[in-house]
């Protein structure tokens, strides 16, 4: 039986490494065929259910998002792990920053089931900054 924290943990790695690349193909994999997942993104208001629907809303974020997330911290209990997430990217060409939670049921070494909430009052509209160079 796989540890529910450990799961949790590499699928909140994997949702790091979809949101630098685009590519959520490793996150994806681990989802239960009924993973039911809420995000507050229009267009999956409410309950959503299924893979399919969960691989339309990854679709979605590579169309419109790239971040570098940073966990800052990790909650556990009766079921769930959550982690704090610090997001600094771009997203619809934007810069964007934005504090989240993202939360996740395991089973099995499966995603059951996800929900994501942000700290931003109106939902993800992004900020009018420029993102910042990095490159050295």
């Amino acid at each position: 039986m796989a540890d529910p924290v450990d799961t949790a943990t590499l699928a909140m790695r994997h949702w790091t490494a979809g949101a630098a690349s685009g590519d959520w193909s490793r996150l994806t994999a681990m989802f239960d065929p009924d993973v039911t997942f809420r995000v507050p993104v229009p267009g999956f208001e409410g309950l959503q259910r299924g893979a399919g629907a969960a691989t339309r809303f990854f679709d979605h974020l590579t169309a419109v998002l790239r971040a570098d997330l940073s966990v800052t911290s990790t909650m556990c209990g009766d079921g769930r792990v959550a982690f704090e997430v610090t997001v600094r990217g771009t997203m619809h060409d934007r810069a964007l920053r934005q504090a989240l939670c993202l939360v996740f049921e395991t089973a099995d070494g499966r995603v059951r089931a996800f929900r994501e909430y942000l700290a931003r009052p109106g939902g993800l509209a992004p900020t009018d900054e420029t993102p910042e160079d990095n490159s050295p």
